[in-house]
């Protein structure tokens, strides 16, 4: 009887400095992964803060509110123009957002002042022609709704309220759907 119990606690220790094992290498690689996160991370948000120091060109407007840009150096960012929203390209007003962003940025350099990333890895900024907020812009012409689900940037609020008062662009339309709204029920095909 004592043989079979020494013989299962010999097994249980070893079972025990196996487990232990397989524990200390995993909280030895979490130990070397997070400072690598960790730096790329600073790595990146560096790289944004010197973005806005770089001229730009405009490369491809894919809609009102999204384009792709390339600077001096030939390097390419896809850019969603921070905190709006324009319709969507099939939607009213769509066609006529990505024309006039078009426009504003044909042939034209510009810099921007970076906001961080969105959900799709896109760089969040406001573009800048000259001293010209291209963001306020489309609003202002009734082009985008102010993407308030976060606390909005006041002159980006007041240019929707003057552009809503004076009924221009998609505020001609009793009640313009947000693109959110239409995309939920205007799936992709």
């Amino acid at each position: 009887m004592l043989d079979r119990t020494a013989y299962f606690l010999s097994k249980s220790s070893l079972w025990q400095r196996r487990m232990y094992s397989k524990l200390y290498k995993l909280l030895g690689a979490l130990a070397l992964l997070v400072p690598i996160l960790t730096i790329g991370e600073c790595r990146r948000q560096q790289d944004t803060h010197s973005l806005s120091k770089t001229i730009w060109t405009v490369r491809k407007v894919h809609d009102g509110d999204t384009v792709t840009v390339i600077d001096r150096n030939g390097h390419v960012e896809k850019v969603r123009l921070a905190d709006i929203d324009a319709p969507e390209y099939q939607q009213p007003y769509g066609q006529a957002a990505r024309q006039s962003l078009a426009q504003k940025l044909n042939k034209t350099q510009f810099h921007m002042t970076p906001n961080g990333h969105d959900q799709y890895d896109r760089l969040l900024a406001t573009l800048w022609v000259d001293d010209r907020n291209i963001n306020r812009e489309l609003v202002a012409e009734g082009l985008a709704w102010v993407f308030d689900r976060y606390s909005p940037p006041a002159d980006l609020v007041a240019a929707e309220k003057d552009a809503k008062k004076a009924r221009i662009g998609l505020w001609e339309a009793p009640n313009p759907v947000r693109p959110a709204t239409w995309r939920a029920t205007h799936p992709r095909q």
